[in-house]
């Protein structure tokens, strides 16, 4: 571990926000000051100001003021979380106060890009979630724990793999190329939050509106995800918390696939409909009945967690330190995943203008994967058990057309995958003078990755087998760094209130990645039932070794930033943002791009004629308009033009080896920024002192100029076109947010959450030249089965539609069919009858059309909570609907393998089915059609949690200040048409073109779990 580490000392210069201004006012006046604090912890930046006036302050770094007033006038003491206080002067000099926390208050409070903000005064649209609300799920993912809990966000698994996260879209997908947002984790700027541990976080803030993101510029067209970790207090007692859970993982469905008799009934009709296959002799004597799921597939045990932290401090410094480790194995054969994390989070206060501080996460993974076993287990034939009778490992290439699942999972257990980051951030704060403060931070992130695979040499089959062994090696490093400096001025001038914010920020990153491979390791490499971990190295091999060093151009950016934010009256909202970005993607023509935000907001609940209604306690109106960019392209995809070389060639009667080399991608100096340009009105309402809450959001979303690839004529010489600015898609949409917290008697509470968010995309222009992109390999032959064209959703699925099956021979000559098809020669009775969608009397490759939508137009969840006496119980549903899923498994039948029950339902004659054709193994019946297009929409228990809390009496007895045990079940239910092991399917997060397509995804488990919290 100490050699990941750099040889960097970190800095940073940050400065708290403070502001002493005092207003002076007019005769009979004294000097009143004191100290405003919370217990022992002085409030900086409380305001004071003298009531009915405009005469106001606010606390320094010390939590003193200092203000002239009437001296039979009123102090009035606010700060955000706090109570307000009003005080009579009655010709005090001196005047202390105490405040005490409203906790309904603190969570108005969100954190903003630089900065923090009360809820009421935003004018763009953010949410905020918890820590303590996502830390209740099995999960080493942020990104999965964020399911269901905002409006406007869908959160895919990306896979069921352990240590897996997830793939997050903000509004909809807005590019064809990336789409994934933009991360702050304690001031640093990330790409990923792979390495942030769930029990760290504090609050989560996802900025969705464009005025919300334009602080981020180009970073900013995704939406941006702001997280905050957690923090010590000052003058508070240290606090040491302890939690840990145990747990299991099972499948949350099986495929129904047919037995050994219905397949060998199956496979026969398919040998008789086609004459390729030769039946199986004497099919009633086939008793073996092998679920090749229930061999690769199993209970996961453990998966667990246990996390240790102290916080605390005193005057001079504060204190956060947190250990976790976190394992779970896999479902799938011996994958397994672990997790060692650290984190320090320590500020200390040099005088009372100066402070220093740091946040850093120290991160060690491990990681075993199991090969890809989910298409091969779904084909593998039931009527062959997985071994002879002698041990040795059945033969499954004639029957099924596919390697031995159990065989694959025992000799490719050798791989094994290990990384270290180091990811955190120094600053220094300096008080430069009254509300002015300056801000210097200093972010590294250090990321180094090693890969190892071992192949075994071994015999199942002809086509299951390795002659020789082999050692594959992988080593990737990368260096973000972030360099920022910022001014922040902060002040009150009776009904104005104003924030200032400027600043520069300069980040660069850069990666290396180094690839080897040896084949031949000596000795007893092959013996893998010995412990061989000392005998695989690279020199330990007789083969050829080769080596392959990959540089990245890596990428720089310099930014300028400024932002306003206003506050009249408490009731009249204005903000005004701009950024100017300058990326090293782009070539000097286009280099820099222009971002700018304007928002306003209205608080009508503090007008006159809402003031005195009781019912209402909050009611705003916001608008915004922004631009946010996009530069997520490959940073040597652009300037530079690619060549391949080593392509070596003899000439001349001697035969003489030359060196060649061509170009393969030609260069574009000339793209400019991807541009998103972003319209939202929302509306927040409160009524009956806040137990009801709603907002509601409509926003529109044009992405401009987006970085793509264009066809270029065959003449050029380059296979790979180069990067150009064309397409426009929208997404436009409503994001709902209601909530109902109520208590009944002194024992019990509850609270309702309802989400729901609606999605229209829509591509609305492909660039000169272009008018579709085919994608989304599918089945058999890697047909495409997307196809993107204005009017459409980017990805939408494109095939026949099925107009049902012949079902005789008056059908057959009388419905359309392909040009050539000969009646019972090519074409059967029993056959799919595509639809003849353009008229023309014959099937043809026009008569494809869409058939369906792999982005959901609408997301929803329902989150409840119940407290009694010390009881707590929570669940959280979530769904989607409007989408469909293309089932890849079933369209891909290029031989013998398995079939899903549903086959069983097949035409057999006339009448049997107008759906599901004969038994047929490839051919016309195979082509991308609604035949394998399904229902993708689904509603899942996510989480559920059941968890009881000892009295206070019992725990202090054994000297615990908070002790709670509980039980929880993360994707224990859900109800879906789909046939498949789940609906959510992406397809990794940057192929938009593939969304929906099930190529065989590692299903996501359901987990339960015991756990136990405690404080000291």
């Amino acid at each position: 571990m100490k050699n990941y580490l750099p040889n960097k000392i970190y800095k940073l210069l940050l400065v708290l926000f403070i502001n002493t201004i005092t207003l002076t006012a007019f005769a009979q006046r004294i000097t009143i000051t004191g100290n405003i604090s919370s217990g022992k912890e002085m409030l900086v930046g409380a305001s004071v100001y003298e009531k009915g006036t405009t005469n106001a302050t606010i606390t320094d770094i010390d939590g003193r003021y200092f203000l002239k007033a009437d001296e039979k006038g009123t102090l009035v003491v606010s700060y955000i979380g706090y109570e307000t206080y009003e005080v009579a002067i009655n010709g005090q000099t001196t005047i202390d106060i105490d405040m005490q926390a409203n906790e309904a208050s603190l969570k108005e409070v969100v954190v903003i890009g630089y900065g923090t903000q009360r809820k009421s005064d935003l004018s763009g649209s953010v949410s905020s979630v918890k820590g303590s609300e996502i830390q209740s799920i099995a999960t080493p993912s942020v990104e999965q724990a964020l399911a269901g809990k905002i409006a406007g966000v869908l959160v895919t698994p990306s896979s069921g793999s352990p240590g897996a996260g997830a793939v997050i879209r903000i509004r909809g997908t807005g590019t064809l190329n990336n789409n994934n947002p933009f991360y702050v984790v304690d001031g640093m700027l990330l790409d990923d939050i792979s390495f942030v541990n769930p029990n760290d976080v504090e609050s989560i803030e996802v900025l969705k509106d464009a005025s919300a993101t334009a602080i981020y510029g180009s970073r900013g067209a995704n939406g941006v995800i702001i997280i905050t970790t957690k923090k010590g207090s000052a003058n508070k007692k240290s606090q040491i918390g302890f939690s840990a859970f145990y747990g299991a993982q099972d499948l949350l469905k099986n495929i129904p696939l047919t037995t050994g008799q219905e397949y060998v009934t199956l496979r026969n009709e398919a040998a008789k409909n086609q004459k390729l296959l030769t039946p199986f002799p004497n099919p009633e004597t086939i008793t073996t009945n092998t679920d090749w799921q229930n061999e690769i597939f199993k209970t996961a045990v453990p998966m667990q967690n246990v996390n240790l932290s102290a916080r605390g401090g005193n005057d001079m410094m504060t204190y956060a330190i947190s250990g976790d480790y976190f394992k779970q194995g896999g479902i799938l054969g011996n994958g397994e995943y672990q997790r060692l994390t650290l984190r320090i989070n320590n500020e200390y206060k040099l005088n009372k203008f100066l402070k220093i501080g740091h946040n850093l996460s120290i991160i060690d993974t491990k990681n075993t994967n199991s090969p890809g076993l989910i298409y091969d287990a779904y084909y593998a034939a039931p009527i062959v058990p997985p071994k002879d009778s002698a041990g040795n490992y059945n033969d499954m290439a004639s029957t099924s057309g596919v390697g031995n699942p159990a065989a694959t999972l025992y000799y490719n257990k050798f791989n094994l995958e290990k990384s270290f980051r180091a990811v955190g951030n120094l600053y220094l704060d300096i008080n430069l003078m009254k509300g002015l403060f300056f801000r210097s931070n200093y972010g590294l992130d250090v990321f180094n990755n090693e890969a190892r695979n071992f192949t075994p040499k071994y015999y199942v089959s002809p086509t299951q087998n390795v002659e020789k062994n082999s050692l594959d090696a992988n080593r990737f490093y990368s260096k973000n760094e972030l360099f920022e400096q910022t001014l922040n001025y902060n002040n009150t001038f009776g009904i104005h209130r104003i924030n200032l914010l400027a600043g520069i920020t300069a980040q660069t990153y850069k990666n290396n990645e180094l690839q080897a491979k040896v084949i031949g390791l000596i000795g007893d490499a092959n013996n893998i039932e010995a412990d061989i971990e000392d005998l695989l190295f690279l020199n330990a091999g007789q083969g050829a070794q080769s080596t392959n060093e990959k540089p990245d151009p890596g990428w720089r950016m310099f930014s300028t930033l400024f932002r306003a934010n206003y506050t009249l009256k408490e009731k009249y909202l204005l903000t005004a943002t701009f950024r100017r970005d300058g990326s090293s993607r782009f070539g000097p023509n286009n280099r820099y791009g222009n971002f700018p935000s304007f928002a306003v907001g209205w608080r009508l609940k503090e007008e006159s004629f809402l003031k005195e209604i009781d019912l209402i306690s909050n009611l705003k109106i916001r608008g915004s308009w922004g631009i946010v960019g996009n530069d997520k392209i490959s940073a040597g995809d652009v300037i530079n033009p690619a060549v391949t070389t080593r392509l070596d060639a003899v000439f001349g009667q001697t035969e003489k080896i030359y060196p060649g080399a061509t170009l393969t991608r030609l260069s574009n100096r000339d793209i400019r920024w991807e541009e998103t340009t972003q319209t939202d009105f929302g509306l927040e309402i409160g009524l009956l002192n806040n137990r009801f809450t709603a907002e509601i959001d409509w926003y529109r979303r044009v992405t401009n100029d987006i970085l793509t690839v264009l066809p270029i004529p065959a003449y050029i010489g380059t296979p790979d076109p180069p990067i150009v600015n064309a397409a426009q898609v929208l997404n436009t949409g409503f994001d709902l947010n209601l909530n109902w917290r109520d208590k009944v008697g002194k024992s019990f509470g509850y609270s309702i959450g309802l989400i729901g968010s609606s999605v229209h995309n829509e591509v609305l222009f492909l660039g000169d030249g272009k008018s579709e992109i085919f994608g989304g390999s599918v089945g058999e032959g890697g047909k495409l089965g997307t196809r993107t064209v204005v009017g459409q959703q980017i990805g939408a699925f494109y095939g026949y539609k099925v107009a049902g099956i012949y079902q005789n021979a008056e059908q057959l000559d009388k419905l359309p069919k392909r040009a050539n098809e000969v009646p019972n020669k090519d074409v059967f009775a029993g056959d799919l009858a595509y639809a003849d969608t353009d008229g023309d009397g014959i099937i043809t490759t026009k008569d494809r059309t869409f058939i369906g939508n792999p982005i959901p137009s609408f997301i929803y969840s329902a989150n409840i909570r119940l407290d009694f006496k010390g009881i707590d119980f929570s669940m959280q549903i979530n769904g989607v609907s409007g989408n469909e899923i293309i089932n890849s498994k079933r369209l891909a039948r290029f031989s013998t393998g398995n079939f899903e029950k549903k086959f069983l339902n097949r035409w057999t004659a006339e009448g049997t089915s107008n759906f599901e054709p004969r038994v047929t193994i490839g051919g016309r019946n195979y082509e991308v059609s609604e035949r394998f297009l399904e229902d993708g929409s689904f509603t899942s228990i996510r989480n559920v949690q059941l968890g009881y809390t000892l009295p206070l009496s019992i725990s202090q007895k054994i000297k615990v200040q908070n002790l709670r045990i509980y039980v929880s079940a993360t994707n224990l239910k859900m109800w879906t048409n789909y046939s498949g092991y789940t609906p959510e399917i992406v397809n990794g997060d940057l192929d938009v073109f593939a969304v929906g397509i099930d190529r065989g995804t590692y299903p996501v488990a359901k987990t339960v779990n015991v756990g136990i919290n405690a404080t000291f």
